[in-house]
């Protein structure tokens, strides 16, 4: 099941956070790699196979280093990825990726923090009334990009917390843990999440997920 937020949303939080949450998160695949702009060439390993997709994030280290957003996965050996720029932002058009540099037998991950991406994200369409078990018809959402804030900040609780748990001095992370679960139900309170209830491809209600609603029974 799909999320509303991507690994490359949150490096516009924190933009070194696959660098530095690695703890938290899932390594996909790793090696050497060359760098000749924006193409990155893998020296062993199959892309494709790892599950790697366009909007996770790559993090390199040696001449180059830092967290780069996968742009498209070009084959099984090649990527082409950007540095952050004004066009990566949710709701920007899509610009030309944005050169990086060349270098050779730079180290490379590819890291996700999808299952906590995941998580949040179902927390979120429970919140509006969608039942995501197993067997069970859902509701559509109609515009699952006001959920993307609310997505990314709350994988980023998540993420904290996490590493706040395993740190020896967690005090840094559990405040930032605080933070984004503080911006997280501010955003849920200006969410207007339209539903298709009945499958016409038509606006049948909206709800809002931090609002709470009572009914008699």
């Amino acid at each position: 099941m799909s999320t509303f937020c991507t690994d490359t949303d949150l490096l516009l939080w924190e933009p070194n956070l696959l660098a530095e949450a690695a703890l938290a998160s899932q390594t996909l695949i790793s090696g050497t790699a060359d760098l000749v702009n924006t193409t990155l060439t893998i020296a062993a390993g199959d892309l494709l196979a790892a599950h790697v997709t366009a909007d996770q994030v790559v993090v390199l280290a040696g001449t180059i280093s830092g967290c780069f957003p996968i742009v498209s996965v070009d084959s099984s050996t090649t990527l082409t990825i950007s540095i952050l720029y004004e066009g990566t932002w949710p709701g920007d058009t899509a610009q030309t990726p944005s050169r990086i540099g060349s270098a050779v037998s730079l180290s490379y991950t590819v890291r996700s923090f999808y299952p906590q991406r995941r998580l949040v994200a179902d927390l979120l369409r429970r919140a509006v009334g969608i039942d995501t078990r197993a067997g069970q018809a859902m509701p559509a959402i109609l515009n699952p990009e006001v959920l993307r804030r609310a997505n990314a900040l709350g994988t980023l609780q998540m993420i904290h917390s996490a590493l706040a748990a395993a740190a020896d001095a967690p005090e840094v992370h559990q405040a930032r843990a605080d933070l984004y679960q503080r911006m997280y139900r501010r955003e849920l309170r200006s969410c207007a999440v339209q539903l298709d209830l009945d499958g016409d491809s038509r606006v049948d209600t909206i709800r809002r997920p931090g609002i709470l609603t009572f009914s008699r029974g």
